[in-house]
């Protein structure tokens, strides 16, 4: 029996089988994956159990054969699919290919997916429109290239321009893809049934794309009015791909997280639309080290939680896996006891944690980090080029862009990403920042327009830290840079020139040497506020830590000299109704910080009532602040089963909780007074702690009773 709450989904997981007992861990919806012979029977199982159904899919790869080998529509299409310079097709797993969504598949597409529609589906993901930077080889490829430039195609390998044309093409072709699809199915859910769907775009995070050198339309498809929302889909597996700090090459999950779903909060803030935050658990490796998967769980969980603007979560993939017998899968892959019950404590929090506005002085005291879209479209040099400058190996790490955050964010400062391109189009496309990090050395500005906004907002008070040495060899592609008649003929010299600060960057330049480490940098008054130049590739921030200090001195020289308080405390914190987030940066100066209350740690598996949590540099907590609650004569503080309040009344306070069949459950209760816990007909022995009482249970459908004794004398 399953109890359907009547409040707005906040909570979803993604499925591939039938319905299972072990896999019915009480999410507000069920998201199901793949298009094939069992979808409608799979769609029509997890319903008849009570659950709100969706439907996800992959919009560059998939089973497509039926297209590609001419079942479909009697035509071969292997032309579409992408090809890298070798002639090689760029394949997901051993024979799937990744495709050019040209206007034949998005026909394709459409027509596929509105049998989902028939099936009664009303909320479509699609996932990951993506786009290879090796690709742009294929004859599809070429042919949308002499329609959309009016020229003949040109190898992308061999010069910049080439390159940074064949990604903007490679943007628009997946943004058109994406929009036909939506109108189309929009059209048919209307037209045929009278009802309006909801599409979501599932996109991994935009730094990670880039390095992994792959292109998806960022701002632009949060522009378009088809698109009701985004999922952010940050994995461990991409959060711990490595950066380097300090010379130093490795993994950090949580920094990287943070810094990812940043960048698509941005887009719900500048777009308005609709956003999830998926925080599941993954480990795909045959052996998973449970462990590290329970260890990079905590941190992705943190960083989502961090964003108080977002209230609906992916929580579970797979969980017929995760929950389900092990003999079915692997015996390798059994997953601890206390991992599954502090997952389903999570999961059942997150469907009462609270949206909250953002602490506007939170956003004033922090320093803002800009991304584009178009780091995404230089990420591939022409064969005989590449960086000019010692650190070559920044390509591959990112390291431009790691550079001018990293250094910073493990100094303890708090850093709030922002996309570039919503200078122009929102009110205030720095959220409240005072302070600001900017670099062209890795990504390229598409509109003068961004320098205009950026000189106002210095002028009226704002503190621009900018970073670059102009070594950037995609400086010379044939963009708007490069006709506007600007200083160096550069997206910075156009900077400098609209705050009036040419002269003194020459001059500042001027004195860089060849030998000498520490390169230059200067500090200039525009009106109000402040520009702070620091003549150095970002990537060498990264390399070197004589670097990375002295980029922190500047930013903290610069803010100081215009006002700007800038928290250094080394402590991210998230307040949602009586829920306390709190991630301690895995700071340079390793500081444990002591903060005292009345907790109870949702993260350790027995619900531990702690009135101490020492924050030490690399922890991560997920709090439930009982201070802040103020919770009357009984009330549920935790527990890992959903759960449904039946009666509260003078004499007896009970409820339902149903959970995974054959797994071990626990629940922690506001109980003040003297009572007796009975569980399915059976008195349960519980320990109390203050006023909070612990007890644990068996999986499956429970009905728990609490009887106060004080009535029965």
């Amino acid at each position: 029996m399953r109890y359907i709450s009547t409040e707005p989904e906040k909570t979803f997981m993604r499925v591939n089988t039938f319905y299972s007992p072990e896999a019915d861990i009480g999410t507000d919806s069920v998201t199901v994956c793949r298009l094939d012979e069992t979808t409608a029977d799979r769609i029509k199982d997890w319903r008849a159990h009570g659950y709100t159904t969706h439907f996800i899919t992959s919009l560059s790869w998939g089973n497509y054969s039926d297209y590609l080998n001419g079942k479909y529509d009697g035509k071969n299409h292997w032309d579409e699919a992408q090809k890298d310079g070798s002639g090689a097709y760029v394949l997901h797993g051993l024979s799937s290919p990744y495709m050019v969504p040209t206007l034949s598949f998005t026909d394709y597409l459409s027509v596929q997916l509105s049998k989902i529609i028939d099936m009664g589906i009303r909320v479509i993901f699609l996932e990951e429109p993506v786009f290879f930077t090796k690709s742009g080889y294929s004859d599809a490829f070429k042919t949308e290239w002499e329609i959309f430039y009016g020229s003949p195609w040109q190898d992308p390998k061999l010069t910049e321009d080439a390159q940074f044309k064949a990604s903007k093409l490679k943007a628009f072709l997946l943004r058109r893809c994406v929009v036909n699809i939506c109108t189309r199915l929009k059209y048919y859910a209307k037209t045929k049934y009278n009802c309006q769907i909801k599409i979501y775009s599932v996109l991994n995070g935009f730094i990670n794309y880039s390095q992994r050198n792959l292109i998806t339309p960022g701002r632009d498809l949060a522009s378009r009015p088809q698109i009701d929302g985004f999922a952010a889909n940050i994995s461990a597996e991409n959060a711990k791909t490595p950066v380097i700090f300090n010379g130093r090459r490795e993994g950090r999950v949580f920094e990287s997280a943070y810094l990812e779903y940043g960048i698509i909060q941005a887009l719900s803030e500048s777009s308005g639309k609709e956003m999830i935050f998926i925080n599941s658990p993954s480990g795909s490796n045959p052996k998973p080290d449970w462990y590290e998967i329970s260890n990079n769980y905590e941190k992705i969980l943190t960083a989502s939680l961090l964003y108080p603007g977002i209230k609906k979560y992916e929580v579970c993939a797979d969980p017929e896996k995760l929950f389900g017998k092990r003999e079915k899968y692997s015996k390798t892959k059994a997953v601890p006891e206390s991992f599954k019950t502090t997952m389903l404590t999570v999961m059942n929090a997150l469907r009462r944690i609270q949206q909250e506005t953002p602490d506007k002085k939170a956003l004033e005291s922090s320093v803002g980090i800009f991304m584009s879209d178009t780091a995404m479209f230089q990420r591939q040099y022409p064969d005989d080029n590449g960086y000019s400058f010692a650190y070559a190996d920044s390509i591959e790490e990112f390291s431009c862009f790691y550079g001018i955050s990293l250094p910073l964010m493990l100094n303890g400062l708090h850093i709030r990403p922002l996309i570039l391109e919503n200078l122009t189009n929102q009110s205030d496309g720095l959220f409240g920042c005072k302070v600001a990090v900017l670099s062209y050395e890795f990504m390229k500005p598409l509109s003068p327009a961004y320098h205009h906004v950026l000189c106002s907002w210095v002028r009226n008070g704002g503190v621009l830290v900018y970073v670059g040495e102009d070594s950037d060899s995609f400086n010379k592609t044939n963009e708007w840079w490069q006709r506007c008649g600007c200083s160096f003929s550069t997206p910075a010299g156009h900077l400098f020139d609209t705050l009036g600060i040419t002269a003194k960057v020459r001059a500042l330049k001027r004195k860089r040497t060849v030998i000498s480490r520490t390169p230059s940098y200067g500090i200039y008054d525009v009106g109000k506020g402040a520009v702070a130049v620091l003549d150095a590739n970002p990537a060498k921030c990264a390399q070197d830590k004589a670097f990375s200090d002295l980029l922190l001195k500047i930013v903290t020289a610069a803010a100081e000299r215009c006002g700007a308080e800038i928290n250094g405390d080394g402590l991210l914190k998230a307040e949602r109704g009586p829920y306390r987030i709190i991630a301690a940066l895995n700071t340079q100066y390793g500081e444990n910080i002591p903060i005292v209350g009345n907790f109870i740690n949702l993260l350790s598996e027995n619900l531990e009532y702690q009135t101490l949590i020492v924050a030490e540099p690399g922890s991560y907590w997920f709090l439930y602040d009982i201070d802040a609650a103020k919770p009357g004569k009984t009330a549920i503080i935790a527990c890992s089963a959903y759960t449904e309040e039946l009666i509260a009344d003078s004499s007896v306070f009970s409820f339902y909780a149903k959970a995974p069949e054959g797994m071990q459950c626990c629940c922690r209760l506001w109980l003040p007074d003297d009572a007796r816990i009975i569980v399915n007909g059976t008195e349960t022995p519980f320990t109390r702690e203050k006023s909070t009482v612990f007890f644990t249970f068996e999986g499956g459908e429970n009905k728990i009773e609490i009887l106060y004794e004080h009535h029965e004398k």
